[in-house]
């Protein structure tokens, strides 16, 4: 709105500035030269007709030296007001501009920032998912664990199926001792009674049975719970995508026919 004004005001200047300029060259060409031709013809005339013409003529010249005046007030001051104007045009332009200077290198920063937080965001699930993908393989690769769960054990009698979980067992738990290091999150023995001391970690403890008011809770430990102390899975195989829990296995033989 402000800008609008002062566009609409310099443009009032420029047109009073027009006309004072017109003005002053329509005096210059026509009334100047009208003037000297009246004074050239008053002193021609009687002196009793010159002395009536003459108080007339004195009063137009009065009128013309006013003008002389005037005008180059009126461009003065459209001069002044017209630079004003301007500049307080041209500082508002500066200072947006500056602002969205300012403004664009922030955005390209939040941007970047953005970018960077997406990128480590998925980084870390690609990372989580390859952890998981990576134990899932090694019980595949070391006993068939994937094998035994895809498979349909209904036609198998439990002989059957408890003899083949043997080994399933074993091969599985000297792939979980080779490559991760598990410990009981309580030490006590199962049975035992133990102290649940304010301030436990509910992700170690879960309480179970009768729980009121506050701790310290005293009960009898179910399980020992367990957490890994240490994690040393191998690389994945280069060219292999982590999803992949074990290839497939093609024998390459003589086809048939050739």
């Amino acid at each position: 709105m402000k800008k609008t004004v002062a566009i609409l005001f310099l443009i009032l200047m420029l047109i009073m500035s027009v006309l004072a300029g017109g003005a002053y060259l329509a005096a210059k060409l026509y009334i100047d030269p009208t003037l000297e031709h009246l004074n050239d013809v008053v002193a021609d005339m009687e002196p009793q007709a010159g002395r009536d013409v003459t108080s007339h003529l004195v009063q137009l010249q009065k009128i013309r030296e006013m003008g002389n005046i005037y005008v180059p007030v009126i461009f003065f001051v459209t001069g002044i007001t017209a630079t004003l104007v301007l500049s307080l045009l041209l500082r508002g332009t500066v200072k947006q501009g500056s602002m969205i200077h300012e403004q664009r290198p922030r955005r390209g920063e939040e941007k970047a920032q953005i970018k960077r937080e997406e990128a480590e965001k998925t980084a870390k699930v690609d990372a989580e998912e390859s952890g998981a993908c990576r134990i899932l393989s090694l019980l595949q690769n070391k006993g068939r664990l994937i094998d035994f769960f895809q498979e349909d054990i209904t036609p198998y009698s439990d002989a059957q199926i408890g003899s083949a979980i043997r080994y399933i067992h074993e091969d599985c738990k000297n792939a979980l001792d080779e490559y991760i290091t598990f410990a009981p999150v309580m030490k006590e023995k199962e049975e035992q009674k133990v102290v649940i001391s304010e301030g436990f970690d509910p992700s170690e403890i879960r309480l179970t049975g009768n729980i009121t008011g506050e701790p310290p809770f005293e009960g009898s430990l179910q399980h020992s719970g367990w957490k890994i102390t240490k994690i040393r899975l191998p690389s994945l195989p280069k060219g292999q995508t982590h999803t992949v829990i074990a290839p497939a296995e093609v024998e390459v033989g003589q086809i048939e026919g050739r």
